[in-house]
Order: C-alpha cells, then sequence, then structure tokens
C-alpha cells in the first residue's frame, strides 16, 4: 500500500509522541526540554529513554534504539511500518486513501514492497482456506506448528498457476512480478512461479515489510528448500528468519540463537524460546553480525554435531567475535533436529541442553583445532597455537584477547608468555593492515563509547540541528564525513528532525539521534559554533595543504610541470596553518 507523503506527515503531526508514547509508558518524567522514563525495550533501573517532543523522535542511550513515532509503535507493539501509520491514522481520524499502483508518484521500492505483501496474503489465505493446501497444512500440523504458529509468521502455500493471475487483477505487471522475486521467465517464454507447490514462509526485514520468500517442497523435488532470488530490496546476507517475530521479547533478553532452518526457528518461538533465529540459504556473513550486535549481547550458535555443522559454526563464530558478541557454540544430538527435539522433551529440557553442551568461543576453537589431549608433540602445539592465534586475533578486544591466550595456555600446557611473544610477532608481521583496521573502526568506537566526545563535524551538526539559525552561516563544504553531510542537506532543504530521522538507515538513525539529541550544554552557543566552525575550516586547509605537497613533489621531481599558483597557494596555506597553531 502506497501513502502520499503528505499524508504520512500529517498522521505523524497528528500523534503527539509524548502523548503515544506515554500509553506504553505511563511514568514518563519531564526533564528539561524532553521526557525521559526507563526503556520498554530492556531491562534497566536507571533511566536512558529520552522522547524530544520539539523534534518528535526518541531515542534509548541504553539500547540504541530510536525512531520517530511510527518507529516506536512499530517496536512496542511488533509491526510492520503501513500497520503502524494505519494505527496512528486511525487513532487520528484521518482517512488513507491508497495511492494507484501506475502513479508516478508511487516509487519502484514501495511498488515491490507492495507486491511482496499482496503476495504473502495470497499465500497464507490459500494455505488457510484452499482445499489444494490440505496436504501442506497436513505437513505443518505433523511437524507440530499450531495454528497461531502459522499466523503469526503467515505461512502460505503456493498452489500452481494461480498467483499470476491473482496478481494482474490488482493490477500488477509480469515485469514487476519479476523485479519482486515472485515469478521468472523461462526459455520457452513462459512464467514460472518460484513457490509453485510449496509450502510458504515469508521472510521479513526488522521493520516487519515481506522482502521475499523462502519454499518447502511437498513432494521429492530437489531442492527441498529454496528462496526467492536476490533483489533490490532483499539481500540474504543483511537479513535473518524469525528475528522480526521475536523482537519485543529479544530486546530485554537480548541472546540470540542462531539456528540453520525455517522448522528450527520457528517451532522453538511457539515453545516460548526467545530469540531463534536462521541465515536464509547462506553462508553467515559480517551483515548479519552486524545486525545481531543490534539487538543482542550474547549469541549461541547451535549447528549440527556433524562435521558440516561445526565447520559452519567455526565459520559464523569467526564473523561473531570481530564485533565482540559474546558467542557460544552448542550442538543438538546426532540426527536430531531443533524442532523435533522441543516437541519430544518441551522448553526446559531444550534450553537445558544448550546450556550444558555450549562451549566459549575459544573453547570450542580449541577443541576443533587440537583436541582434549595436552601431551602431543611440540610441533602439533606449535600449529595449533599458531591457527589459535589467527582466531585471537579477529578480536578487537585486548580483554578478550588476554583471556584467550590464558585458555590456550592452560589446555595446550604451554607457558602463556610464549604464547604472548608468538602472539606479537604475528601482530608486528601483519602491522600494516592492523593499523588500517584500526582506523576504520575508530569511528565506531567514537560513536558507541559515550565517554568518547563527538567529531568536530558532528558537534557542528549537532548545534545547527538545535539552533536551526545558525544554518546559513554553514556551508555543505564544511563537512568531510558523508553521514554528516547528508544530514546537512536534509536540514538545508527545510526537514524536521522526525523526517530526517525517516529517510535514515537504522544504523544512520541510531547515530543521527545521539548527534540531535546531545546533552552539552555550551555557556555560550554562539562562540561554540565559531570555534567548532574555525577547527574545521582549519582541517580543509590542512587537507587541502596535503594534497598540495603530493603535486609539488611530482613537479620539484620534474614529473609534473611546474605551476606557480599552487605554489604561492601552498606558503599562504603553510603561513596560515603556522599562525594558527596547527
Amino acid at each position: 500500500m502506497a501513502i502520499p507523503d503528505d499524508i504520512i506527515e500529517k498522521i505523524r503531526l497528528s500523534n503527539n509522541i509524548e502523548l503515544v508514547v506515554r500509553e506504553y509508558i505511563p511514568d514518563l518524567k519531564r526533564v528539561g526540554r524532553n521526557w525521559q522514563a526507563c526503556c520498554i525495550f530492556h531491562n534497566e533501573k536507571t533511566p536512558s529513554f529520552i522522547i524530544s517532543p520539539e523534534k518528535g523522535i526518541f531515542r534509548c542511550f541504553g539500547c540504541n534504539v530510536s525512531g520517530n513515532v511510527f518507529k516506536f509503535v512499530m517496536l512496542a507493539d511488533n509491526i510492520s511500518w503501513i500497520e503502524a501509520v494505519k494505527k496512528l491514522a486511525k487513532k487520528a481520524n484521518i482517512t488513507i486513501q491508497d495511492v494507484k499502483q501506475n502513479s508516478r508518484t508511487t516509487s519502484q521500492r514501495l511498488l515491490l514492497l507492495d507486491i511482496l505483501e499482496n503476495s504473502a496474503i495470497f499465500y497464507h489465505r490459500c494455505l488457510m482456506e484452499n482445499a489444494t493446501a490440505k496436504k501442506a497444512m497436513d505437513y505443518l500440523i505433523k511437524r507440530g506448528i499450531s495454528r497461531d504458529t502459522i499466523v503469526k509468521f503467515k505461512i502460505g502455500f503456493c498452489p500452481k498457476g494461480q498467483l499470476i493471475q491473482a496478481a494482474i487483477k490488482k493490477r500488477f505487471t509480469v515485469e514487476n512480478l519479476i523485479k519482486a522475486g515472485i515469478i521468472t521467465k523461462t526459455y520457452k517464454g513462459t512464467f514460472f512461479e518460484y513457490m509453485s507447490g510449496r509450502i510458504v514462509f515469508p521472510i521479513f526485514d526488522v521493520q516487519g515489510r515481506v522482502v521475499a520468500f523462502g519454499g518447502r517442497t511437498l513432494t521429492d523435488q530437489q531442492p527441498k528448500y529454496i528462496n526467492t532470488p536476490e533483489t533490490t530490496i532483499y539481500s540474504k546476507s543483511s537479513n535473518l528468519y524469525g528475528l522480526f517475530q521475536t523482537l519485543p521479547q529479544l530486546r530485554k533478553e537480548r541472546r540470540i540463537i542462531v539456528l540453520e532452518g525455517y522448522m528450527d526457528v520457528i517451532i522453538p518461538q511457539q515453545f516460548g524460546v526467545v530469540g531463534t533465529v536462521a541465515s536464509l540459504g547462506t553462508a553467515f556473513t559480517q551483515k548479519h553480525a552486524k545486525l545481531i550486535s543490534r539487538y543482542a549481547d550474547s549469541v549461541t550458535l547451535l549447528f549440527d554435531s556433524d562435521s558440516a555443522g561445526r565447520t559452519a559454526a567455526q565459520r559464523s563464530l569467526e564473523i561473531l567475535v570481530e564485533e565482540v558478541i559474546d558467542t557460544r557454540v552448542s550442538s543438538l544430538p546426532e540426527n536430531v533436529d531443533a524442532d523435533e527435539y522441543l516437541n519430544q522433551y518441551g522448553k526446559e529440557a531444550f534450553l537445558r541442553l544448550i546450556d550444558t553442551t555450549s562451549k566459549s568461543a575459544i573453547d570450542f576453537m580449541i577443541a576443533r583445532v587440537y583436541g582434549s589431549q595436552k601431551d602431543k608433540s611440540p610441533e602439533i602445539k606449535a600449529k595449533a597455537v599458531s591457527n589459535l592465534l589467527d582466531f585471537v586475533s579477529k578480536s578487537g578486544n585486548i580483554v578478550v584477547q588476554s583471556e584467550w591466550i590464558k585458555s590456550i595456555s592452560q589446555c595446550l600446557n604451554v607457558d602463556e608468555a610464549i604464547i604472548y611473544k608468538e602472539f606479537k610477532k604475528k601482530k608486528t608481521l601483519k602491522f600494516n593492515g592492523y593499523t588500517k583496521e584500526e582506523n576504520v573502526s575508530l569511528s565506531k568506537i567514537i560513536n558507541k563509547n559515550k565517554k568518547l566526545s563527538m567529531s568536530l563535524e558532528e558537534n557542528l551538526l549537532s548545534i545547527v540541528l538545535n539552533n536551526r539559525e545558525f544554518v546559513e552561516r554553514v556551508n555543505v563544504d564544511c563537512f568531510f564525513d558523508a553521514r554528516c553531510k547528508k544530514v546537512f542537506e536534509f536540514i538545508s532543504a527545510g526537514l524536521n528532525d522526525a523526517e530526517i530521522i525517516n529517510l535514515l538507515s537504522q544504523d544512520d538513525a541510531n547515530w543521527f539521534s545521539e548527534v540531535t539529541l546531545n546533552s552539552i550544554k555550551y555557556n555560550n552557543v554562539n562562540e561554540a559554533f565559531n570555534t567548532i566552525l574555525r577547527d574545521i575550516e582549519l582541517n580543509i586547509f590542512k587537507r587541502r595543504r596535503a594534497a598540495l605537497e603530493k603535486e609539488i613533489l611530482l613537479m620539484t621531481e620534474g614529473k609534473k610541470e611546474k605551476d606557480e599558483e599552487l605554489f604561492d597557494e601552498y606558503k599562504k596555506l603553510t603561513a596560515l596553518l603556522k599562525g594558527s597553531g596547527k
């Protein structure tokens, strides 16, 4: 469903964010111009949840969740963005009129999301009402899936050859069905529905929007499971199945269990196990790890106990430790799936199994690389230490590295000091690459660690966001950081904070909310503005002088034609920076 931007803004303005939040958090307290309370999305005793009525946004400085009134309702009610808009529209007595699919104002993205949502509804209705879906329903019941769970996950069934006809009746074109990843055109010129004859599992993003589908065959057809292809709105490496459905509970427990398949996720959630998710027919990626780090402080990898399962666990582990997430590895009994274990033994036994069989990241790797025997040859120990230190170096936390080295020392019966010496040697050999990685991650550390101050550009942006009269005194070229530059362009275009946050990705929205709700109080904001702007301009001059130095070096070496104007500019910049003390 495509809703015009002006209607969305009207709905937002008609729902004061502090009044909407108060319905969920009655004990809001005013603190200056803002409101404050304990966050409902995670457990805390000291209030870190802030609402800014002026800006129309909220942010929790404890779990880093943020957004406008639509985002709050989405998270609080665990509903999709469109459902949140509809709910708030009804609350404000605003009638929503759908924009026709052929409207020029409807973006391609919204159109594809509309197609996917309608397809999910069609599949689900077919499973619940169509006689041809009896075999599919029988299979789900046999696997122990309840009717409520079918509704929660919007599980469906795709009768052969019926979707295209239903889509065309809704005025969707086959070209857009192809773009949405629903169908494909064969070499014969006919159209094939990817989910045809399969049980359908809609794949939701974290905002509750259907972005793709997974399907399971009911015959001996291979492959048994397939996913619709990647599209402009769906990437396998950026989504986790089951994450959206478990978000409300996950925000309090902040523990994720990574499994392998749809059923592995669905049945545990049905039994009340919080945080079960699965990657979507692809290897675990860095994007998956970053997504997990937003919602969990600890992760358990629950894979098959065979060799393939252990290999998959190791690959996932190596990626997760880079995000400094507390990760453990557990396994099920051989030839037993998670849903089978739960149906036979129940929730408590399942959780007890995970806790009793799980190993820490380093213990799992030691067992994988070295085994359990301590009395092995020096050569085997040396090789094991070398491989394990490669794993240790993946963690960017020196405390974690220190504890892991201690564990290696104890398990392999090798002096800890010797292992440290070997680790230092490895770091020296990789020094150039290692320092580059540190430089790249510095901005992330600054953003996440509240004890560290914001950058000059972020401070300037914060002042402008909270004192719009300064906008005319700032040039977009003052911003070297891409995010700061983008937000300043939005400010210059006249967008308010709530409109800006709605245009940003989730990571950028979290960053933006921290910048705009920054609690720095200046004795003289005008003086602070001038000082920060001066320092930023000096940085621009320094970058320009550094670029000129490279040009002049080429000229002095005779590799480039001499340019007196560049020499003069360099001299002036050098004198200017010398006079500034920079």
